[in-house]
């Protein structure tokens, strides 16, 4: 079982502005995370260090991300197995 608050915290200090949801389903973590105001590239290395680290607190390798971007508005879905 992980952490959840754990993994929040990670959030939290990634996205300060954004809301999110953190659920485990069946074997895998799920996240989802939607804001205003990231710029495209600080976004995706802001979702790389988080990636990288729900691998560590899971001990897990693979993850599915989905990123959508909409003018100054972005959506993330993560799952890690």
């Amino acid at each position: 079982m992980v952490d959840k608050k754990l993994v929040e915290k990670k959030i939290k200090s990634l996205f300060k502005n954004a809301d999110y949801e953190v659920r485990e389903e069946e074997g895998s973590l799920k996240v989802s995370i939607e804001g205003l105001g990231e710029d495209p590239i600080q976004l995706f290395e802001k979702l790389g260090d988080l990636v990288s680290g729900l691998n560590k607190i899971t001990g897990t390798k693979n993850a599915d991300v989905i990123v959508s971007l909409q003018g100054m508005a972005f959506g993330v879905e993560i799952e890690v197995y």
